[in-house]
């Protein structure tokens, strides 16, 4: 079973390893086709041979997966091999037996002389089995030790286990033969003690049973009537006594509720067994054991308390009845009682649970009521005011969806414990349900007081959360209605405070906003506006314009940005800053996003069959991006297009929005270009831009945000910016192409700083796609271009 295990483990992990190697390869094959033949291209239009030699060497030994490059223009063929030969290299039984091939592509590239020259790209496998090889030799060491530790720990078990089972057949053969007072040593492991244990309370069980049998035999027939009223009344608990109120029996529950053995309970005072703390009930049954003799038959008491021996407190219901003869004479009493602790506290539970969140202990909508209408009564009588205060937390759908149900409820824990310690004395805290939460602050003089609360509450809820080995960054959005200047309805003011936190959350989220009447009716509109954009899309307004990207120094079209627009009924052609930020918070986001995907691919199929191999990029908004299902819906909108290349289709996802969750992200892009996709990252210079982020992120070009491109001129610091992202993208071997090129000057600045590709105003404004093949047949780029 082990060597099988191990077979298909290390087949797996051979199989994963390759699939790693070759997409290792493909990738280094596409990014050098893409990037190196241009540079070729120049450095051979100079002559600059020696150049060509420097830098295909540097490639090819930058890169484990390149083995050859070559370059031939002219007569003049230029090759670069790595040569490095290491003694850890893999074993050439091992390289065989390995499904890695080496990929060989050649690739014309067409000269401004008019000459063709030849490019030709080969990979080498020898690094990636030399990796493989070291991880399978390094994999086989652990999983050796691993065997040896498990076989040496067994061996320990199955010494222990058999030590224990001789000492049990010993013990079990002297019983046998009548040596019932024999009992097993409580020692060894856990398992072992369990078994002495368990042997020792049945033989001890056993013993008590053969002399109770033994007794039973030589008692009087009065005896037998009282062992016979007694077993039939076994259920609960049982305690019999003689005449005079001291025990005689008590049953195995009896024995657990009160914590006495029957040989140490024999022949003790019923009150002693059955102790009673309380003096009243105590002496109630006291009576009734001395009164037997004189005809008092029954007592009953419920929700009363005992003590066990060990002094913990038990919820009983008892009865006691007397023993009597056939004539009537009574020989003791049998006390039957039932612990109803569990019952009780089930009782309660139930009674708590009706006002309480479970989750969470805060009170619920339900007591929250109550807490609304005692605080209005309050504030009339004393003249003052309070807030209600609805907090919702930001995001918190996204963390659900990643770590799942049981870790958002540890969060959720963690927020309700803030908010007890930092709500004020005296305020009531309730959750509504989900990810809502009601703080209702009393006695407030003026609104000053409730924001410097509200200040220090969204502080403490923004401190880090520490829950199973993450930490987690979570902020809220809280929302505010005033008693009585809003309302003196509860629902109102709870309905007022949550139009103000969807105020708080429109306002950048992490803050507070105080409910405004005016606002009140804006979102409303909002509201309404939401749904006539949802409107539109179901009646196919919204439109597509291209805006054109092209290489400035060729003068040739690379690809077109496709921008949404909204041919509304009434306003005409509407642009998408004024309705794409009312809906960029809820799902209707993605509804769009998605017709936004397959209006592109439809209008890349046109173009695909016309020649035209144009790269379309399409924007993507941060919530669409980062849902749960975004890769399957991405996967089944291409399917749909089958003519169409996955590499013409490129995805802009906004910087800012990528560094939110840059694992995830991460790991998605990485997935959707193993569909073919291209990635942009869109205002690249505007977010936090670190070397960190640029290399997690595996985006295939960066567009230089256009407030760059406008005053590069004029501001130095400007143009330094943009020379410092051209220097990243080529360092980090991504493309970059500038947005809002205006002018022939700033275009003639961007290529002598080594950024070719742009796109803005002074190159094509938007346009409808019909209009996109008329205006690419009439495109020449500027003079000034050219000659930079």
């Amino acid at each position: 079973m082990i060597v099988l295990v191990g077979c298909i483990r290390y087949s797996l992990m051979i199989e994963s390893e390759t699939g790693d190697a070759r997409q290792r390869a493909g990738t280094e094959l596409r990014q050098l086709q893409h990037f190196l033949p241009p540079v070729l291209s120049r450095l051979s239009d100079q002559a600059d041979a020696s150049r060509i030699r420097q830098l295909l060497q540097q490639e090819v030994s930058s890169s484990q997966e390149i083995g050859e490059l070559s370059w031939q223009y002219g007569q003049q063929i230029i090759q670069a091999t790595e040569q490095h030969l290491s003694p850890n290299d893999a074993p050439e039984w091992f390289i065989r037996r390995l499904p890695l091939t080496v990929e060989m592509v050649t690739q014309q590239i067409p000269l401004s002389n008019g000459e063709t020259a030849t490019f030709q790209l080969q990979t080498t496998t020898r690094p990636s089995s030399t990796r493989i090889w070291n991880k399978v030799k390094t994999q086989l060491k652990i999983s050796l030790g691993l065997i040896i530790a498990v076989y040496f720990f067994l061996g320990l078990i199955l010494h222990s286990t058999g030590q224990t089972l001789r000492r049990l057949a010993n013990a079990s053969n002297r019983f046998r033969l009548g040596e019932h007072s024999v009992r097993m040593e409580v020692v060894g492991n856990t398992e072992a003690r369990a078994l002495a244990t368990t042997f020792n309370s049945m033989a001890e069980e056993v013993q008590t049973h053969l002399a109770s049998l033994q007794q039973s035999q030589t008692e009087l027939a009065t005896e037998k009537e009282r062992a016979e009223t007694t077993l039939s009344s076994i259920g609960d608990a049982v305690i019999s006594t003689d005449l005079h109120g001291r025990v005689l029996t008590l049953n195995k529950v009896a024995q657990e509720l009160t914590g006495w053995d029957r040989h140490d309970a024999y022949d003790q005072p019923l009150q002693q067994i059955f102790f009673l703390p309380d003096p009243v009930h105590s002496h109630t049954l006291r009576r009734f054991v001395e009164a037997i003799d004189e005809k008092t038959d029954l007592l009953q008491a419920d929700n009363q308390q005992i003590l066990s021996r060990s002094g913990k407190p038990i919820d009983v219901n008892y009865t006691a009845t007397a023993i009597r003869q056939q004539n009537g004479d009574s020989t003791g009493c049998v006390l039957i009682f039932r612990d109803v602790s569990e019952k009780r506290l089930l009782l309660s539970q139930i009674s708590w649970q009706a006002v309480h969140d479970v989750l969470t202990g805060l009170e619920n909508r339900t007591a929250l009521t109550d807490r609304f209408t005692l605080a209005i009564e309050q504030a009339q009588c004393q003249g003052n005011s309070f807030a209600v205060c609805l907090l919702d937390l930001d995001h918190f759908h996204q963390l659900n969806e990643k770590y799942g149900q049981e870790f958002s409820d540890k969060l959720l824990q963690q927020v309700a414990r803030r908010l007890e310690n930092n709500a004020g004395e005296g305020n009531a805290i309730a959750r509504l349900g989900g990810d809502e939460f009601v703080v209702l602050m009393q006695n407030q003089t003026d609104s000053q007081s409730v924001e410097y609360n509200l200040n220090k509450l969204l502080q403490v809820l923004a401190q880090p959360y520490a829950i199973e080995q993450h930490t987690i960054h979570m902020t809220a959005s809280i929302g505010v209605a005033m008693y009585p200047r809003d309302d003196i309805n509860p629902d109102t003011l709870l309905r007022c405070a949550d139009q103000a936190m969807y105020q708080a959350k429109l306002s950048g989220r992490n803050k507070y906003h105080l409910f405004d009447a005016q606002q009140d009716q804006e979102v409303r509109t909002h509201h309404n506006q939401r749904a006539n954009i949802r409107q539109a899309l179901r009646n196919e307004e919204f439109r597509l314009y291209f805006q054109p990207k092209v290489d400035m120094q060729q003068g040739t079209v690379i690809g077109m940005e496709a921008l949404l627009r909204w041919q509304h009924p009434e306003k005409g052609i509407v642009g998408p800053l004024s309705f794409l930020p009312l809906v960029e918070q809820t799902d209707l986001i993605i509804d769009i996003g998605d017709w936004v995907l397959h209006q592109a691919l439809a209008q890349l199929r046109c173009w695909v069959t016309a020649g035209k191999s144009w790269i379309v990029s399409v924007n993507i908004a941060a919530r669409h991006f980062q849902s749960k299902d975004f890769l399957p819906r991405l996967r089944s909108i291409l399917e749909q297009y089958p003519e169409v290349p996955a590499q013409l289709l490129e995805i802009e996802i906004l910087e800012s929005a990528a560094i939110q969750d840059i694992q995830y992200v991460r790991e998605v892009m990485l997935a959707c270009q193993q569909l073919g996709v291209r990635f942009a990252l869109d205002d690249f210079g505007t977010g936090y831009s670190s070397l960190s982020y640029l290399k997690r992120l595996p985006a295939n070009i960066l567009k230089i945000d256009q407030s760059f491109v406008r005053d590069m001129l004029d501001d130095q610091e400007d143009l330094a910016l943009i020379s410092a992202i051209i220097s990243l993208s080529t360092a980090f071997r991504r493309e970059v192409i500038a947005e809002g090129v205006e002018t022939h000057a700033q275009g003639e600045a961007l290529i002598r700083l080594g950024c070719t590709l742009g796109q803005g105003y002074g190159i094509a404004r938007p346009m409808p796609a019909a209009q996109v093949m008329e205006w690419a047949g009439n495109f020449t780029t500027p003079k000034e271009w050219q000659q930079t």
